[in-house]
């Protein structure tokens, strides 16, 4: 008896038919999942590290305004400066990834799998970023006391948009 035979008797009784169907949906789930679980990447580790340096550069972004608020007290005539930074975005890094095609024999990609690459120094993954895109400053707001005359107001507004690379009409100054 050959395949086809068995396959004609198998569907000619109903209720092995229900059954044999039922089985093979069954067979089918588990195959879906096991080939889910066999090519799921790892993407807790790579996302745990992307997330660690996306924290470092909001903290940066603060010590920015922090710094700056500094520099102003330190101009004469210039107390109890604060800034405050407007951002149209957070920026950006491009990561490096390391990436593995998997070619059939006739050189077509099978297959490509990409991973994040990491710098490991004492038992610490970091992802080797290739560029660190800086946002982009939408304005910014100054507010200390001392800065009453229009020329105080003009100096920092130059200042501080010479420093950031915006317009100067974008920094606003405002006396406290």
């Amino acid at each position: 008896m050959n395949y086809l035979d068995t396959l004609k008797n198998i569907t000619k009784d109903s209720k092995r038919k229900r059954e044999n169907l039922i089985l093979l949906l069954v067979l089918l789930v588990i195959l879906l999942i096991s080939i889910n679980y066999i090519f799921k990447e790892d993407k807790s580790e790579n996302e745990t590290v992307v997330e660690e340096e996306i924290k470092e550069q909001k903290s940066d972004t603060v010590s920015l305004e922090e710094k700056l608020s500094e520099i102003i007290n330190q101009i004469s005539g210039i107390t109890e400066a604060s800034i405050v930074i407007n951002y149209s975005n957070n920026g950006s890094n491009d990561i490096v990834y390391d990436t593995k095609e998997t070619l059939n024999e006739q050189g077509n990609v099978l297959s490509v799998e990409r991973s994040v690459a990491y710098n490991e120094e004492n038992g610490n993954k970091t992802a080797i970023i290739q560029m660190y895109n800086m946002p982009t400053v939408e304005g910014v707001i100054i507010v200390g006391k001392g800065v009453e005359s229009a020329d105080v107001k003009q100096k920092l507004s130059t200042a501080i948009g010479n420093l950031l690379g915006i317009a100067s009409y974008k920094v606003q100054v405002f006396e406290k």
